[in-house]
């Protein structure tokens, strides 16, 4: 297989993987940016919308129409940050009853899938996507994008 096949399969990977994490967050009521602002939400604990923009590079529109939707639901509230402007999210109890049990399913999913596929391999994987990754950034950089 050449550089070309490779990079089309790795791809096709990519956007099948997120597809079936969508199908997943369908199949709990949910949109696949809401699912992973919720994890992102619980990753980072009481956050910003910028953070969770910047640190799962979702959309600033898209997590602001996910975080309205939330608020709308009860599921987190705001709290003033570092000035007037800055609103700090944090999961209500209702929300981290939601969060904690669809996430709980998705991380015990996605365990399943890795301990499948062993921590050997596993590893191998996260160094080849972050290796992939670093170098994927630096030639966009470069290129002034």
């Amino acid at each position: 297989m050449d550089f070309r096949e490779q990079m089309e399969a790795i791809t096709i990977c990519n956007c099948r993987i997120t597809v079936l994490y969508g199908e997943w967050a369908r199949a709990h009521g949910m949109s696949y940016h809401t699912m992973i602002v919720l994890d992102a939400i619980r990753t980072l604990g009481s956050c910003t919308q910028k953070q969770i923009v910047e640190e799962w590079m979702i959309p600033k529109q898209t997590v602001n129409t996910v975080v309205r939707d939330l608020h709308n639901k009860g599921y987190i509230t705001f709290s003033t940050g570092r000035n007037q402007k800055e609103k700090l999210i944090s999961f209500t109890r209702q929300g981290e009853e939601q969060a904690v049990q669809i996430l709980g399913e998705t991380m015990e999913l996605e365990e399943r899938i890795l301990k499948r596929i062993g921590a050997a391999r596993c590893q191998i994987i996260l160094d080849s996507m972050k290796q992939f990754a670093d170098i994927f950034e630096e030639e966009v950089r470069s290129c002034g994008a």
